[in-house]
């Protein structure tokens, strides 16, 4: 069956993990958790007896995170499904590329399944199923592995779902995304696609400054500085599409 998917990998995972101890380790997933969490809330929160957590009870959107993959999908290919999913998407991609860790995602109209399973034995050990897998997943994959930025693009498959439905891509997509010129690993695209929305609105100097070094500061938190050539060329794409919302004011 169809679903929507977005499909999202964080940048410099790797060198989170070896340049950092495992308590600086346990202290990143335990952000990366709450981003993931905030997104399918759509930043809605709810009292616990421990502080203020999201409030997951209203969300339609399933997820699964591996390791430094994070994956979203629908139930079914609806409308109201794409609209959820894309607002999440666009939580997660502002959030986590504004201020926490970059990544580097994709959402795809396609094929996909999932198993969950949980057996505990006698000895509470766990045996665990918790699987994704389909053609959507893969498109997914290779379109969010093959950009070359920290950013999220909306698949050539998601703007043939709208026109199927007599649906304007852009006039539908305007809440969320913006179209652009999607850096790849093998050049600049050159014909515009849709890209999240890192900021609404516009950034005078200032906050363009400001949000620069936020995200230069993403790249390199948790030890994962100096850059090499090819991070700082992602570093160097997604500057310059946040440039473009300075120039929008």
């Amino acid at each position: 069956m169809k679903k929507f998917i977005a499909y999202f990998d964080y940048l410099g995972f790797r060198q989170f993990i070896e340049k950092n101890d495992i308590l600086a380790q346990k202290r990143g997933m335990g952000n990366i958790f709450r981003e993931i969490e905030q997104a399918i809330a759509k930043e809605k929160t709810t009292d616990a007896p421990h502080g203020i957590i999201a409030d997951l009870e209203e969300s339609n959107i399933n997820c699964i995170n591996f390791s430094d993959t994070i994956i979203f999908w629908t139930e079914d290919d609806s409308v109201d499904s794409l609209k959820e999913i894309l607002e999440v998407s666009y939580i997660f991609n502002w959030r986590t590329n504004g201020y926490f860790f970059p990544a580097r995602g994709a959402i795809v109209h396609g094929e996909l399944e999932a198993v969950d399973f949980s057996y505990l034995n006698g000895k509470g050990r766990n045996y665990n199923i918790n699987s994704v897998f389909g053609r959507g997943l893969i498109s997914a994959y290779e379109k969010a592995e093959s950009q070359n930025w920290a950013g999220t693009v909306v698949d050539h498959s998601i703007i043939g779902f709208l026109e199927g439905i007599g649906e304007n891509p852009e006039t539908f997509l305007e809440p969320w995304c913006i179209p652009y010129f999607i850096p790849y690993k093998n050049g600049v695209w050159k014909v515009k696609e849709f890209a999240f929305i890192l900021v609404k609105g516009g950034l005078n100097d200032e906050a363009f400054n400001n949000w620069s070094k936020g995200i230069r500061d993403n790249f390199e938190n948790y030890n994962k500085g100096p850059l090499d050539p090819r991070t700082e060329e992602k570093l160097k794409n997604t500057i310059e599409f946040l440039r473009g919302f300075k120039n929008s004011i």
